[in-house]
Formats: structure tokens, C-alpha cells, sequence
């Protein structure tokens, strides 16, 4: 095989590869469009978007939305970062220095906003959590990084004993608070002052001030 034919093998492979990269580059565009479609209907009050309505909302054809919903499991990274996107900013906006009863406060309203801001999502993918593996693994890493966050914004709570502090995390959850807006009726501020109101009453023997 001479040198021309060398070139002409060399080409021919980068030219291969060159159109394979292409389709995986439209094809990691095109999810990550169904998934903001489908966020975005979800943020809209479709808690149960169909289909052809994301293959609207995302400009594609409805073939290719129904070959990504027929594999959610390869879908729901990218719904989950497109809900991070969105919802994460409130958590890592920084909290003022203070009294403990000061930072409990602050804590507490970015919490219970940061946990109305996912509810409509929450709502929408609680029936296939159950049996999703990739969404239970994301929720699992979520909690970690919120005990972390609350770890930071509250430092006595890491002098409470192993029980309490499950406690205080309880209070501060997504779960915690859906029950208290939804299934007790409380108003949003009612609930933040039933959360505050626990975990003074967990952390005051902490507050050396």
C-alpha cells in the first residue's frame, strides 16, 4: 500500500469520525432541549407533560422525544441538572454572619424557598422515583450537599448528638415541609415559623451567646 492510499485510509477515518462526533454532539443537544421542555412545562403547571407537548416546547420531532421518553433513565440527568439550574442558585446564595436565632432564620427562609421552588418537580417525578435508580442516586447526592449546607450555615448543629441532628435535618427537609403547606394547611409562613421554632428548641443549649 503506497503513501496515497495511507492518506486516503487517514482521511476517510477523520472524516468518520468527524460525522460520528457530530451526531453525538445534536443527539446530547437534543436531550438536553427535551429535558428544559420538559422542566419547563413541569414550571408551567403540566405536571404530566405528554409527549408531543415537549416535542413542541423543544422544537423537535415527536419521534425523537418518544425514542427519549421510551429510555427516561438516560433523560433524567439532564431534567436534573435543568432543575439545578433553576432551583440551585437560592441555596448557594450566601447567608448573613449573626446571633444563632438570626442564622436559623435566614436558613430557614432559603430552605422553605429553595423547597417550594422544586415542589412542582418533585410532584412530577415522585412516581417514577420508585423505580429509578439515576433519580434515587441524584436525591441521595442532593441530601448530602443540603446536611453540608446546613452543617455550614449552622456549625452548633455539629455538636448535637447523632439523633438530634436527624432531627434538625427532619425540620429542614423537602418532606417536612410539603406536609406542613399541604397536608396541615399552614400558610408559608406558618411553616417557616414552626421549622424555625424546632430548631431553636434543638439548638438553644448550643448557643454559648
Amino acid at each position: 500500500m503506497d503513501r496515497g492510499d495511507d492518506h486516503v485510509q487517514a482521511g476517510s477515518g477523520e472524516q468518520a469520525g468527524a460525522v460520528t462526533d457530530g451526531r453525538l454532539h445534536r443527539s446530547i443537544r437534543t436531550k438536553a432541549a427535551i429535558a428544559a421542555a420538559f422542566v419547563a412545562l413541569v414550571d408551567d403547571g403540566h405536571l404530566a407533560p405528554t409527549s408531543h407537548e415537549v416535542a413542541e416546547r423543544a422544537g423537535v420531532g415527536h419521534r425523537t422525544v418518544f425514542r427519549h421518553f421510551e429510555d427516561m433513565e438516560s433523560l433524567y440527568t439532564s431534567i436534573h441538572d435543568e432543575i439545578a439550574r433553576r432551583a440551585r442558585p437560592i441555596l448557594l446564595a450566601p447567608l448573613p454572619a449573626g446571633p444563632l436565632t438570626t442564622r436559623i432564620r435566614h436558613l430557614v427562609v432559603q430552605r422553605t424557598r429553595f423547597h417550594a421552588r422544586i415542589t412542582p418537580f418533585r410532584r412530577a417525578l415522585i412516581a417514577r422515583f420508585w423505580s429509578s435508580p439515576t433519580l434515587q442516586a441524584m436525591v441521595k447526592e442532593d441530601q448530602a450537599m443540603l446536611r453540608e449546607l446546613t452543617r455550614s450555615a449552622l456549625p452548633e448543629s455539629r455538636a448535637l448528638a447523632p439523633a438530634d441532628f436527624e432531627i434538625l435535618e427532619l425540620l429542614l427537609s423537602f418532606e417536612a415541609y410539603s406536609r406542613l403547606r399541604e397536608l396541615q394547611g399552614l400558610s408559608e409562613r406558618r411553616a417557616r415559623d414552626v421549622i424555625e421554632a424546632g430548631l431553636r428548641g434543638l439548638l438553644r443549649p448550643q448557643d454559648a451567646s
